[in-house]
């Protein structure tokens, strides 16, 4: 997921999420919907764990403008539950909330990292999966990291400990796979997660490429152009995340040849 904003008042609850990540994500502490709204203005943020019960009427007015300026955005609910509640929970639903998790019954550390990857995997992760599959499992891994860690900068040397490979056979297995070198796949990672974030047409490039740490708008505007061939508005155009991802596996498969050594399943368009 990369970076996850909480709002969440109860300190238990909090730290029950910060046992449950450690340090497979970044957390983005928020005591307001305003810094909510502000932190995912300047972080790549994908998810939003909010108690939403401890206010509702005004927290499901708030949710409803988030997913209306990023409709990408997951937002789950972490509450403490009791009877008199049920008609909140419903009014949730109807307001676009993602997920529930019920305090003492759904936030053991391992119930909680199962349920926040579980919404990693209908974003951008679960695209991912299907353009690589029938792809050596380590390979897929390295792509979903340099997609989850982008907002990190990673180092090739540190993708390879993260994935507890040795860097040259990290390479090797990339090349295998017709998939571009630890570096450039860090980079193509980035300009995935960046066309993400540009598919909210309110988003600016110049913002995008702050949250991602791009020296400049400038900078940002000329790696697009030397991948992608394409301005930020024209990868919006393009269908923004899943664009850039169909054009990095292209110009793998052009430039070292057929992607992997396993048959796709057919119907799977590049």
């Amino acid at each position: 997921m990369g970076v996850i904003a909480t709002l969440l008042p109860t300190e238990a609850h909090l730290q029950r999420v910060r046992l449950a990540v450690r340090d497979r994500h970044d957390i983005v502490v928020c005591s307001t919907w305003e810094d909510i709204e502000e932190a995912c203005e300047r972080h790549p943020i994908r998810l939003v764990i909010a108690d939403l019960l401890a206010s509702p009427a005004a927290a499901f007015e708030r949710v409803r403008q988030l997913k209306r300026r990023s409709p990408q955005l997951t937002v789950i609910a972490y509450s403490t539950i009791n009877a008199a509640q049920a008609h909140d929970l419903f009014d949730a639903g109807r307001e676009g909330i993602d997920g529930l998790i019920v305090a003492e019954v759904d936030d053991s550390p391992r119930a909680l990292l199962a349920f926040i990857e579980n919404a990693e995997s209908r974003s951008l992760a679960s695209m991912l999966r299907r353009l690589l599959e029938g792809i050596d499992e380590a390979v897929v891994d390295a792509v979903l990291l340099s997609v989850s860690r982008a907002h990190e900068r990673l180092s090739p040397q540190t993708l390879a400990r993260l994935l507890a490979l040795p860097r040259r056979l990290l390479a090797d297995r990339l090349a295998a796979a017709a998939l571009p070198s630890p570096q450039r796949l860090l980079m193509w990672g980035r300009l995935i997660v960046a066309a993400h974030l540009l598919e909210d047409p309110r988003r600016t490039a110049d913002r995008v490429a702050a949250s991602l740490s791009f020296p400049s708008g400038s900078a940002f505007r000329n790696v697009c152009r030397r991948y992608l061939h394409a301005t930020p508005s024209e990868i919006r155009q393009r269908g923004g995340a899943p664009f850039v991802a169909r054009a990095m596996i292209r110009h793998a498969r052009t430039t070292t040849g057929d992607i992997g050594s396993r048959p796709r399943r057919p119907g799977v368009a590049l």
